[in-house]
């Protein structure tokens, strides 16, 4: 069995934002040489989730509309009260709508691997959702197989 790790850096421009990475995972499933396995796509970030569904731009609104109607920019978040929070630096950004957010992500997804490509449907690709940006990610991917 091998394994193959990558990270993909990101630079996230909006607070909520929408990134198709599929093309880049592709690129470093046919690196790693692996036929059969699986490859897993992994947020090192609490507000940072990661889906398989259509990139499409009507769909990514109505994703948009959907997490911004379960979780009002403007609330009064304990998370966000700074001074309440145990060793919080100061300057800590106030991310609690972020967090809530993706709690109806997640933070990895499994993808199986056949004869070298990912074994996605016709419309799913690999999505990227950022929360809390702007601000710079990486995604952990890890590809395992023979």
């Amino acid at each position: 069995m091998k394994i193959h790790n990558e990270i993909i850096k990101l630079r996230i421009i909006h607070k909520l934002e929408f990134i198709n990475i599929t093309d880049k995972v592709k690129e470093i499933l046919e690196k790693s040489n692996i036929k059969d396995g699986f490859v897993n796509i992994f947020s090192k970030h609490t507000t940072l989730g990661i889906k398989i569904n259509e990139y499409e731009p009507l769909l990514l609104q109505d994703l948009k509309r959907f997490l911004e109607k379960i979780v009002p920019q403007k609330d009064n978040y304990f998370h966000d009260i700074i001074y309440l929070r145990k060793d919080c630096p100061f300057d800590e950004p106030k991310n609690a709508e972020g967090h809530l957010k993706c709690l109806f992500l997640e933070s990895s997804q499994c993808v199986p691997v056949k004869d070298y490509q990912m074994n996605l449907g016709k419309w799913q690709n690999i999505i990227v959702i950022e929360t809390s940006g702007p601000r710079e990610r990486e995604i952990v991917i890890q590809v395992i197989g023979d």
